[in-house]
């Protein structure tokens, strides 16, 4: 194996079945740390070593504890092994620990195990015959019935050649862990060491770490910086996936680290309180019932949550069914991660089973559609996944989102979410890779939108030669980014579904239409506004001089502003586009360096303060004059 193909080993098995003294036996470490541990004679927390293989790779030894109390401790240890070693005692055989440590590793999806006989130096042949019987029936019916059996003595180092050597042959053919994902390390050690600060171990699920990387720790989502890398006690720069790693974070206190909390790249793993899972309980469980209140194990995490089956009120012993899960804490999960389940009360482990969807919607019960997605989603087939997640969302989702969502590497949703784009099953709104996606039916229905929106407008405005777009995307697109929403209107354009000039869109085609008696008043309020120039009659006093109501005048003063005949100062107040370009000629032409004053203007055009005030600020506004003071200095004058 490369530095790339790393493997981690973990211990199961009953306590006092020697699995300390064999991993001991393989590494010539003791895994027992604590002091409690060494005067009690029983491992409590997990522990680490490692295994030089044949080949100078290195393979990372997980040891747990075999008592039952210390099961949620095993548990944290046991995820995220590639080999399981069963240990079962010579002169103990087949005990209660044994049976619930192989339903943990099975439930896992740990692809492997091999099993290791120990104490074979204190026991005869008959009873050696007989548990290795007993382990059969035990392996009987699992994914472990072909595995083999080597018996040893650790004390005397009988039989451990043999297991070394099948532990090399099994990982030779093992399929490890991703390093084309982004990083993810659940953490199951917290410790400070006088000055080098806050430590995590943990085996690295997936990707690839370097020193001065920045990840965060999440749930919480606390930004960290990796200040060093140690794996099997020697310093790295980098760290692979499948590795033992322990990690120095700058940015985080001791206090602020706990097991169960993840590592990984900042927005790569969204939170979850809820997630749908394929479960199987244990034959001799209790049907689940829906409601029941369980204990969530997944990562090195535990957490509490209650079952909701998809289909009937309740899981029976035995079976495999498909269900919501809705956590009391944040979990940390994707796609085809595994997870066990026990009771809440008394706590026994109870099943467990893999990831479906890691952000479902809450369902309701007997939802057909439920059942629907999540036979699509079971599949894990990439395309699947896609569609489904982009079919959910009302706002375009970039590739990186569906990524995190499905728990894709980002080239294998590229080039799935590239073919449901060429099916016509999803729409990019962009010209690359790095843009948006929506599926289908959104791109439809929000086309659909603006065509309807435009045309209801145009019904009710005849006069307007479109809506203002920006209105139209904060009804159409309110939650949508900019870019994206400009896109589809773009695509739209292009296809001569709608035409978009200046801050207006309308229908391709569809401009203002004025009746005979419309136009002639046109022509009148223009007039009006030419014949006294610098004061003209605002628009309460145009609707009273026609006799007409405001609305109307409003919108043939907006088609004649769209036809640049006049200009719009203020809410109410419109001048002739001769009478603005005349005024803005007097500027020019007789403010000094040091500009002009309200009341040097007011003189200047003849006018009263009322039109003085709002005739500069929109010169202001237009950038045509910049107030300094209580003057006004005339910008680009020779121009």
């Amino acid at each position: 194996m490369s530095h790339h193909r790393n493997l981690i080993i973990g211990t199961a098995g009953h306590i006092d079945h020697g699995k300390t003294v064999l991993v001991k036996a393989l590494t010539g470490r003791d895994t027992d740390r604590l002091e409690e541990e060494k005067r009690r004679g029983i491992s409590i927390d997990l522990g680490f070593a490692p295994m030089v293989l044949s080949d100078g790779s290195v393979a990372g030894i997980v040891d747990v504890p075999g008592h039952e109390n210390f099961v949620r401790n095993m548990m944290a240890g046991a995820t995220g092994i590639d080999l399981a070693l069963l240990v079962v005692a010579a002169d103990d055989g087949v005990m209660p620990q044994t049976r619930e440590h192989l339903a943990i590793i099975e439930f896992l999806g740990v692809s492997k195990a091999i099993v290791a006989i120990t104490k074979i130096d204190i026991v005869d042949g008959d009873l050696m015959e007989m548990v290795i019987e007993d382990v059969g029936e035990l392996l009987s019916g699992t994914r472990y019935q072909e595995s083999t059996i080597v018996a040893v003595s650790a004390v005397k180092g009988e039989g451990i050649a043999d297991l070394k050597a099948e532990i090399e042959k099994q990982a030779a053919g093992l399929k490890l862990k991703d390093d084309k994902l982004p990083p993810r390390l659940p953490v199951d050690r917290v410790f400070t060491l006088k000055g080098i600060g806050t430590v995590v171990t943990g085996t690295l699920w997936s990707g690839t770490v370097k020193v001065s990387d920045r990840l965060e720790l999440l749930p919480g989502a606390v930004p960290v910086r990796i200040r060093s890398l140690e794996v099997h006690d020697s310093g790295r720069e980098a760290a692979f996936a499948g590795e033992r790693v322990a990690v120095n974070l700058a940015g985080v206190s001791r206090n602020q680290v706990n097991r169960g909390d993840v590592l990984a790249s900042p927005g790569y793993l969204p939170p979850t309180y809820i997630v749908d899972a394929s479960i199987k309980l244990l034959p001799a469980s209790k049907p689940l019932k829906r409601g029941t209140r369980i204990r969530f194990h997944h990562g090195t995490r535990e957490l509490m949550g209650r079952i909701y089956p998809l289909e009937g009120n309740e899981i029976m012993a035995g079976d495999e069914s498909a269900a919501q899960i809705r956590l009391e804490s944040k979990g940390i999960v994707i796609p085809q991660d595994r997870f066990v389940i026990r009771s809440y009360s008394p706590v026994t482990t109870i099943g467990g089973g893999a990831i479906v969807d890691a952000h479902p919607p809450k369902h309701r019960q007997k939802d057909s559609s439920a059942i629907t997605e999540f036979k699509k989603l079971q599949s894990f087939d990439p395309a699947s996944q896609l569609e489904v997640y982009l079919g959910r969302m009302e706002v375009p989702s970039t590739l990186e989102l569906l990524s995190s969502l499905t728990g894709l590497d980002p080239e294998t949703a590229r080039e799935n979410i590239r073919n449901l784009c060429k099916s016509k099953k999803a729409v990019m709104l962009g010209d690359t890779d790095t843009d948006f996606f929506v599926s289908r039916k959104l791109y439809a229905g929000k086309e659909a939108s603006v065509m309807n929106m435009l045309d209801e407008f145009h019904g009710e405005n005849p006069l307007q030669n479109g809506m203002p777009r920006e209105t139209l995307k904060a009804r159409i697109f309110p939650e949508w980014e900019n870019r994206p929403a400009d896109y589809l209107l773009g695509t739209m354009e292009t296809e001569k579904k709608i035409e978009m000039e200046g801050k207006l869109i309308r229908l391709h085609g569809r401009k203002a239409t004025a009746t005979i008696d419309e136009t002639q008043l046109l022509e009148a309020v223009v007039l009006k506004l030419e014949t006294g120039p610098s004061q003209p009659p605002d628009l309460k006093e145009l609707a009273s001089i026609f006799e007409k109501d405001p609305k109307l005048i409003r919108e043939l003063l907006t088609l004649a502003e769209e036809q640049n005949r006049v200009v719009k100062v203020s809410q109410d107040l419109y001048f002739s586009r001769n009478a603005i370009d005349g005024f803005m000629k007097s500027l020019k032409a007789s403010a000094g360096d040091e500009g002009v004053t309200v009341s040097d203007f007011r003189k200047m055009i003849d006018t009263t303060r009322k039109y003085a005030v709002p005739l500069l600020e929109y010169f202001d506004r237009e950038k045509l004059t910049v107030r300094v003071g209580d003057r006004r200095i005339v910008k680009n004058k020779n121009s």
